[in-house]
C-alpha cells in the first residue's frame, strides 16, 4: 500500500502512478487505518475519472451554490441562513477543490471559526456546528449527484453541545429598554416575537394569508416540525397587524427591506441591545423569554410545547426550573406572615420540653 510518512509531518501520506504520473498528498489524519481508507478512495476515485474521462475536480464553492439551488431552497425552512453560512464557508475555503478538502483544514476552519470574534464574544461551538451540518450534508448531496467521491467532514468531531439548555431571557425592564431602542420597524418585529413565540424566519415568511381573522389566530403550515401550528393572536400583535399596509404577500415586507434577518435588521437589532445594555442575547433568545415568561405565570409545559412547535414536550422541559424558583418564592412569603424563624424554634423547643417533663 502506497502510505507513508513524512519527515516533520504528523500524518500520513498516501502516493501512487496513474499513466507515468506520480499523484502525492497528505491525508491529513494521523490514524494508519483510516488514512488508509482516504488512500483507498483518492486512488479509486482517480482511477475512476480517468476511465470516465472526468476526474472529479468541482470547486468547493460550485458544490455548496449547487446545494443551496437544487436542495436548500426547496426543502429547508433555513434556506437564506443556509445562503449566510455558505458565504462564511465559501470566505474561508475560496477557490478550493472539493476533493482536496481534507479533515486536517476542516479542523483549521474549527478553530478560525472560534476565535472570531462577535460583539464581545466569539463564534460558539453550536453555531460553528450548524456550518460543519451543512458542509457536511452538501457533500452527501454531492455524493449523491455523483459530484464527489468522498465526504471528509465525516471524520471531524464535532464541538460538544452539552451546555445548550441556556435559557437566556428578557428581564421586564430589559425588555422595556429593548422596544424603547429599536427602530419602529423593528420594534414590531421583536414584540411579535415575544407576543407569539415565532422562530425568526417564521415571522419574517409570515404571509397575510396565514392570518385567521375570525378564529384570531397565526397559522403556520410550514414549520420546523413539519406540522401545521396554531398561534392565538396577543391583543399588542392585533394592533400591530392593523397598523399594516395589507396590499402585499407578506406581512413584514416592503419595497425597502428584503425578507432577510441578515444585514441592517440584524446590525439594527444588535445595536439597539448594546444601547440598552442588554450583553449575552441573540434574537432566537426572545423565543426563549415569550417561554420563560408563560412558565413563570403558571402556564402548563405541553401547551407551551405545542404553542413553541416543539415535536415533544422535551425541549420545552428546559423551562421547568422557572417554575418551581417561583413555587418557591410564593411559598416564601408565607415566611413574612408567620413569627421570625427564630421565635418558631423557640417555640417549638417550648412545646417538646413540656412533653418530656410530662410524659
Amino acid at each position: 500500500m502506497g502510505l507513508y510518512k513524512m519527515a516533520r509531518s504528523p500524518f500520513w501520506w498516501y502516493s501512487f502512478k496513474l499513466n507515468g504520473k506520480r499523484i502525492r498528498k497528505s491525508t491529513g489524519l494521523s490514524d494508519k487505518k483510516q488514512a488508509a481508507e482516504i488512500y483507498l478512495l483518492q486512488r479509486g476515485g482517480h482511477i475512476l475519472g480517468k476511465e470516465k474521462g472526468q476526474l472529479p475536480a468541482i470547486p468547493l464553492k460550485q458544490l455548496l451554490e449547487t446545494y443551496l439551488k437544487d436542495y436548500s431552497k426547496t426543502n429547508k425552512l433555513s434556506y437564506r441562513i443556509d445562503c449566510s453560512m455558505v458565504k462564511t464557508l465559501n470566505n474561508f475555503f475560496g477557490d478550493r477543490v472539493a476533493s482536496e478538502i481534507t479533515p486536517q483544514v476542516i479542523e483549521q476552519y474549527k478553530s478560525h471559526r472560534r476565535q472570531t470574534p462577535v460583539g464581545d464574544h466569539f463564534i460558539s461551538g453550536a453555531r460553528v456546528n450548524r456550518e460543519l451540518a451543512l458542509l457536511k450534508q452538501a457533500y452527501n448531496k454531492g455524493m449523491d449527484w455523483g459530484l464527489v467521491l468522498d465526504n471528509p467532514v465525516k471524520r471531524v468531531k464535532f464541538f460538544s453541545e452539552k451546555d445548550r439548555s441556556r435559557t437566556r431571557y428578557l428581564s421586564q425592564s430589559e425588555k422595556e429598554r429593548l422596544l424603547n431602542l429599536c427602530t419602529p420597524f423593528l420594534r414590531r418585529i421583536v414584540l411579535v416575537a415575544l407576543k407569539t413565540g415565532m422562530r425568526q424566519t417564521e415571522i419574517l415568511d409570515l404571509k397575510w394569508g396565514n392570518i385567521d381573522s375570525n378564529a384570531n389566530q397565526i397559522v403556520l403550515k410550514r414549520t420546523k416540525s413539519g406540522k401545521i401550528r396554531y398561534i392565538p393572536i396577543h391583543p399588542d400583535v392585533l394592533v400591530i397587524l392593523q397598523g399594516l399596509p395589507k396590499g402585499r404577500e407578506y406581512v413584514f415586507f416592503d419595497d425597502n427591506e428584503a425578507r432577510t434577518w441578515h444585514g441592517q435588521r440584524r446590525l439594527g437589532f444588535e445595536a439597539a441591545l448594546d444601547q440598552a445594555g442588554i450583553r449575552d442575547f441573540r434574537f432566537h433568545d426572545l423565543r426563549h423569554t415569550f417561554a420563560s415568561e408563560l412558565v413563570m405565570k403558571g402556564a402548563d409545559i405541553k401547551t407551551i410545547s405545542e404553542l413553541l412547535g416543539h415535536s415533544t414536550t422535551r425541549m420545552t422541559e428546559r423551562y421547568s426550573h422557572l417554575s418551581a424558583s417561583h413555587k418557591g418564592l410564593a411559598i416564601n412569603l408565607l415566611a413574612s406572615e408567620a413569627r421570625p424563624v427564630v421565635m418558631v424554634s423557640k417555640v417549638l423547643s417550648e412545646v417538646e420540653n413540656q412533653q418530656i417533663v410530662s410524659d
